[in-house]
C-alpha cells in the first residue's frame, strides 16, 4: 500500500531580521517522518523558533497541516525544570497546557516507559547526564501529543554512545506516536542516519539549496555496500553546498561588472 502523502508544513513569504528575506519552504512527507534541516550557520535554528513560537518578530504565512497542529519546539539546551523530578517534570506541563489527558497518572507513565525513564520517575534531572535531561524534554513533548516536535540541535555535545541510542529512540517515537520531527542539525551523519529528506540550507537570507531523498539516494546506490553509499552521500552534500558557493562567486562577479 503506498504511503499516505501530507502537506506537513508550508512557509511562505518568510522576513524576520537580516535571516530571511522572501523565505519559501514546503515539506510533503509521511505523517510519522523525520526530517532535518542541514545547516551549518544557525538559520535552520531561527527558523525552528519561528516555527515553533519561541520567536515571534517575523512577517510571512506559516502553515501546519492547515492550522490544526500541536508543535512543540526542543531546544539545544535541556529545558527540563531541575527542582522538579521526572513525573513531576510531565505533569507540570499537562496542568499548564490548554490539552489535558484522561487518565493523565496512567498515560504519564506511558510516556515515561516510551521515552526509556522507567524506574528513574523519581529522580531529578539536575545532576544527569544531556541524555537524560533530553529524554525528559521529548517526554514532555509527548504530554502534549503534538503533530510535529522540532528539534534544534540537540545532541551536539553527546557521546556518540548516547546519540546513537537517541537517534533509535527517535525513529520508535515517531512511529509508535505517530508524530513528525524535524530537526535542525550541522551533522552530517546525523542527518543521514535519522532522516527520510535532508533539506541543505545555506547561503544569504537562509537558502535551501537542495533536498535530499534519502530512499531515493538509496536506491540509486543499492549496489553498493553500506559504507561506500554513505560515503557517496556525504559527498554528494558536500558538493550541494560547494556548488552553492561557487554559484554565489560568480553571481557577485556578475553583478560587479
Amino acid at each position: 500500500m503506498k504511503e499516505e502523502i501530507k502537506k506537513i508544513l508550508k512557509i511562505s513569504g518568510l522576513k524576520s531580521d537580516d535571516i530571511f528575506e522572501n523565505f519559501n519552504m514546503e515539506i510533503e512527507t509521511g505523517q510519522n517522518s523525520i526530517n532535518c534541516i542541514l545547516c551549518f550557520d544557525g538559520s535552520a535554528s531561527a527558523l525552528l523558533k519561528i516555527i515553533g513560537n519561541v520567536e515571534d518578530n517575523f512577517q510571512g504565512d506559516i502553515k501546519i497541516n492547515n492550522g490544526n497542529s500541536i508543535v512543540v519546539y526542543i531546544p539545544t539546551k535541556a529545558s527540563s525544570f531541575p527542582w522538579l523530578n521526572v513525573e513531576e517534570n510531565i505533569k507540570f506541563v499537562v496542568d499548564n497546557s490548554n490539552f489535558h489527558l484522561s487518565n493523565s497518572n496512567i498515560q504519564i507513565q506511558n510516556i515515561i516507559d516510551s521515552v526509556g525513564l522507567t524506574g528513574y520517575e523519581k529522580h531529578f534531572p539536575d545532576n544527569r547526564s544531556l541524555g537524560f535531561r533530553f529524554r525528559i524534554s521529548l517526554a514532555r513533548a509527548l504530554a502534549v501529543q503534538p503533530t510535529i516536535i522540532l528539534i534544534d540541535n540537540s545532541f551536539n555535545n553527546m557521546d556518540d554512545e548516547t546519540k546513537f541510542e537517541l537517534y533509535d529512540l527517535l525513529k520508535e517515537i515517531s512511529s509508535n506516536y505517530n508524530v513528525s520531527i524535524l530537526l535542525a542539525s550541522a551533522d552530517i551523519n546525523e542527518a543521514i542516519y535519522l532522516s527520510e529528506n535532508i533539506y541543505l540550507m545555506k547561503g544569504e537570507k537562509g537558502k535551501i539549496i537542495d533536498q535530499i531523498n534519502l530512499k531515493e539516494e538509496w536506491g540509486k546506490l543499492s549496489e553498493e555496500n553500506n559504507s561506500n553509499r554513505q560515503i557517496k552521500l556525504k559527498e554528494k552534500i558536500l558538493k550541494s553546498f560547494l556548488l552553492n558557493d561557487v554559484n554565489n562567486i560568480l553571481k557577485s562577479q556578475t553583478r560587479g561588472k
